[in-house]
């Protein structure tokens, strides 16, 4: 880091640019957040999500400021996380293109099944799904950070599908005995 990051000055465009692309090799899951039901279900994949605490189950999820998913999860309180197994890559393109579609149209041709006891979508095949709460916004720059509780958790089988150096990736895991 150069002395400015340190000082609190402003990084210069390089610097933010050398972040950004170092912030590319970190390699993670590809979630899609679905929410909502009816005619006002939602999903999309999301970049930004970990797992921040084990006691008490907390997860947090990183949204544009611009975009308005946040607002929906505000609005709904409870969202599922699907974590993509390695052969959806086709969902997580999907779910990430602004040309989707809105409500239900945005899952024609999308196995799912309504999760958890409610009508939110749970995606088939995914490696793993979270039954999220929200719990707090913190805006965080051009983004805002959801923090939620995980009131319950499943797990598939597969491998998962991988994002690293702004490409999905299918999962390169060996056997998890």
């Amino acid at each position: 880091m150069t002395a400015s990051l340190i000082t609190g000055a402003l990084p210069s465009e390089s610097d933010v640019d050398a972040f950004w692309q170092a912030g590319l090799r970190f390699a993670t899951g590809v979630p899609v957040l679905t929410l909502g039901s009816g005619a006002q279900v939602h999903a999309a994949t999301v970049s930004a999500f970990g797992v921040v605490s084990r006691r008490p189950p907390l997860v947090s999820v990183c949204l544009p400021t611009a975009g308005g998913l946040a607002d929906l999860v505000i609005r709904e309180r409870i969202f599922a996380v699907n974590l993509l197994s390695s052969g959806q890559s086709g969902l997580a393109r999907h779910f990430a293109s602004p040309t989707r579609g809105v409500g239900p149209a945005q899952f024609a041709g999308v196995a799912w099944t309504p999760g958890f006891g409610a009508a939110v979508p749970l995606l088939d095949r995914a490696v793993c799904w979270l039954w999220c709460q929200f719990r707090r916004l913190v805006p965080a720059g051009d983004h805002q950070l959801i923090l939620a509780g995980v009131t319950a958790a499943k797990t598939g089988t597969g491998k998962p599908l991988l994002y690293y150096a702004g490409q999905l990736h299918a999962g390169a895991i060996g056997d998890l005995a």
